[in-house]
């Protein structure tokens, strides 16, 4: 699996948390607010252990937890 390079460091299932998160997330905002929350606008994820989740940090400086569940807050 090829995985975009700010998240080469996850596992394969870290990886597809993100990926399948990303993509649930995504269909929730308009199309104009999609632009601005690509795959390439990740310019950071970062494991966070305390809470179980990835925080995913975007170009325009919003950032998300990315659960295992699929869910986002």
């Amino acid at each position: 699996m090829e995985k975009i390079p700010v998240a080469e460091h996850l596992t394969d299932s870290e990886y597809n948390i993100l990926i399948e998160t990303h993509l649930k997330h995504n269909a929730t905002m308009g199309e104009k607010e999609q632009g601005n929350y690509t795959l390439l606008d990740i310019v950071k994820v970062e494991r966070n252990v305390e809470e179980n989740c990835l925080n995913v940090y975007y170009k325009n400086g919003e950032w998300w937890h990315y659960t295992p569940n699929k869910t986002w807050y």
